[in-house]
This record gives C-alpha cells, structure tokens and sequence, in this order.
C-alpha cells in the first residue's frame, strides 16, 4: 500500500496492485503491440493481420503465415518467437514468486477490504492510528461498532490488517483518503492526527463531505479548540488539558481520595501514618493552599 497523489481515486488509496506482475504483464502487453506494429511496417499489411501473425507466432501456435514473409519479416518472426518465450517464462516466474511471497494474497485481502469498505454505512472513521488513536479504535470495536482506520504510516496498521479491520493507507487531510474511507455514509469520525493543522483541514474537509458526521477531534495547541470547532467539529479533546484537570480532581475527589488513599497504603507509612494529610474516606478536605505550593 502506498500513499496516493493528490488526485488519485479512492481505490489506489488502498490497494496497490503488485508491481512485479504490473510489469511482466506490461512487457507482454508491449511485445504484442511491437510485433504488429513490426509486421505492419515491415510487410505492409492490415493492422489486424499484423497482430494475428504476432499472437500466432509468440504462443508458438503454428497456424501457418497469414500471409507471406519477405527476408525482413523472417527476421522479426524469428526475434519474437525468441523475445515471447522469454517475456513468458519472466511472467510465470513472478506469478509463481508473488504466490509464495504471500504478495498475490494480500493484494487480493486489500481488494476484499476496498469492496467491504464500499459497502459500509453508519460506521465510524478514525483518522490517525497513533496512541489517542489506538485507544479510540479499541473502545470503539468493544462497543460493536464499525471502524475504518486512515493511516499514513503503514508500519502502524499491520496488526488491524492482520485482524481483518479495514485500513485506508493514506493521509487523512486528503479528500481522496476520506472518501475511500466512505466518509460520505459514515457517521462519525474521530480525527486524533499529531498536528492541529492537519486535524482542523481534516475536519473541514470531512464536513464538506458529509455535512450530517458527527466528528469528534483532538487539540493541543492553546486556542485550537475554538478554531477546530469553527471548522465544523462537534467536540474537541484537549488531552494534556483533560488529563491534568483529572489527576488535580483525585487530590481533593472523595472518590479521587479513596483510591489515592489506597495507592498510598502500600507505601510505607510516614510520620503522620499513611495518607493522613489527604483526607480518606471519612474525608477532611484537603488544605486549598497547600495544592498551591510546589512540592520539594
């Protein structure tokens, strides 16, 4: 799989067919096309009885002449009747090659996702499979629903490859990467790229594609959320901003402070017994102030 250009459709997004049997099958293609036009430059004849001569000869058929050779047609009969049983012998060694190699089967696997992926409706797209990604994907299998996964690095999408999950290998803030995700009947995206910029150009890009997604997004950068949302997101995650308003509330949750309680028993205990300065279940509240002032 490789990352497509710009304007690529959204198939070449996610199979990329096996290049060594591109090419043997281009070289044979090639050699049929040389040889009529050979016949019909040397001998003079219709196209379609130069390219009669031509497959006759090269399959080694031995209908007899179509029709009849001067010395220079002897001489091109003879060079493709070499040239085309080499061009097949290259042929079936790389079918051969790509069969063992495993390449003929995964190709073949990408077709059946590219045909599934078609076929989906009301599922979810994630666009990133970094760490926020991973996590995402997995909640959102355990729940039963439908992913599909835009990556760019495929080094990261083998194990969901593995696991039968469709994967578009492409970047997400192309408009080709999402529509082969068929983002146009999904019904919701969870767009968890690296870079603010990418993710508002994604999000705007999958608005306009299906104004009816409801998207959830990542930000980090300070005044990213209100841009992102403006570019049409439902919700927007500041990660570090979430998790660190998360670990303050379990300083002075009486939730929080049962489990850090119970974390803290299993440290030896300090001079004021274990946890005692920061209220357990029958629950002081926490000195404010002394949340204020950093730790030494």
């Amino acid at each position: 799989m490789v990352t497509p250009p710009p304007d690529a459709g959204p198939r070449a997004t996610v199979v990329a067919t096996p290049y060594r049997l591109v090419r043997a099958t281009a070289l044979v293609l090639g050699l049929f096309v040389a040889g009529a036009a050979g016949y019909t430059l040397v001998e003079g004849v219709p196209w379609w009885d130069a390219f009669y001569m031509t497959v006759i000869t090269i399959t080694t058929v031995g209908f007899g002449h179509v029709f009849p050779l001067s010395p220079a047609g002897q001489v091109l009969t003879v060079a493709l009747l070499g040239a085309g049983i080499g061009v097949f012998l290259f042929l079936a060694s790389e079918v051969g090659r790509s069969i063992m190699e495993g390449e003929l089967q995964r190709y073949l696997g990408h077709v059946r996702r590219v045909r599934m992926i078609e076929r989906m409706s009301g599922h979810d797209v994630v666009c990133g499979y970094g760490r926020m990604g991973r996590a995402a994907v997995d909640a959102l299998r355990r729940a039963g629903r439908r992913v599909v996964v835009v990556e760019a690095r495929r080094e990261l999408t083998g194990d969901l490859a593995e696991a039968g999950c469709p994967v578009v290998t492409g970047d997400a803030t192309r408009e080709a990467s999402l529509r082969a995700a068929n983002v146009e009947h999904a019904a919701g995206l969870v767009c968890c790229l690296a870079d603010d910029a990418n993710n508002l150009y994604t999000v705007l890009t999958a608005r306009s594609l299906n104004p009816g997604l409801v998207i959830a997004a990542r930000a980090v950068g300070e005044g990213a959320e209100q841009r992102i949302m403006q570019a049409g997101a439902d919700e927007v995650v500041n990660p570090y901003q979430l998790g660190g308003e998360r670990l303050a509330h379990l300083l002075f949750e009486p939730a929080g402070a049962q489990s850090a309680s119970s974390t803290a028993s299993l440290a030896p205990a300090g001079p004021s017994g274990p946890a005692s300065g920061r209220g357990g279940a029958s629950g002081a509240a926490p000195d404010r102030a002394s949340l204020s002032e950093p730790r030494r």
